[in-house]
């Protein structure tokens, strides 16, 4: 019967422990699976959403992201050259992994981690280069505006 009292303490302060990482601005997040806040699930999805028309060369969709006002200025192929150090064009992203999501305290920023892998393409020789493989970390950052809405900031995102 002690035994029973003991694994149900534990079983409890266990959840506990879970609940009390889960609703901070830190949440846990398991494999893609983010417990605790809904902004860091959806800031998680954005960002994979994001990364994805970069992948598939969708430049102005992927200038949706950032500020209204200034979407038509931004100059998404020369920000990926500058990121990845080719062109735009010999660019092939192969994966991408979200590592972390990280809040400020007031959760108005965002900090969110990846891991590109890509590849460059071209003639025989680039693609036999083991050089040609590649994986980036990259960081992207999110502001909460006045709205309520997210916008990342491409500028610093994609550096």
């Amino acid at each position: 019967m002690q035994k029973t009292w003991i694994v149900l303490l534990l079983v409890i302060v266990l959840a506990a422990g879970i609940l009390f990482l889960a609703s901070g601005p830190r949440a846990l997040g398991l494999g893609g699976f983010t417990l605790g806040s809904p902004e860091r699930a959806w800031l998680e999805e954005r960002s994979v959403d994001f990364l994805e028309d970069i992948q598939f060369k969708d430049f102005d969709k992927a200038s949706t992201y950032h500020l209204a006002a200034t979407q038509q200025k931004r100059d998404i192929p020369e920000l990926i050259r500058r990121v990845f150090k080719v062109k735009h064009e010999f660019l092939d992203i192969v994966s991408y992994k979200v590592l972390e999501v990280d809040l400020d305290r007031s959760n108005r920023r965002a900090k969110i981690r990846v891991l590109v892998n890509y590849r460059i393409i071209g003639d025989k020789e680039v693609r036999d280069d083991p050089e040609a493989v590649r994986d980036l970390e990259m960081l992207l950052y999110w502001f909460k505006q006045e709205d309520g809405q997210w916008a990342m900031e491409l500028e610093s995102s994609l550096r």
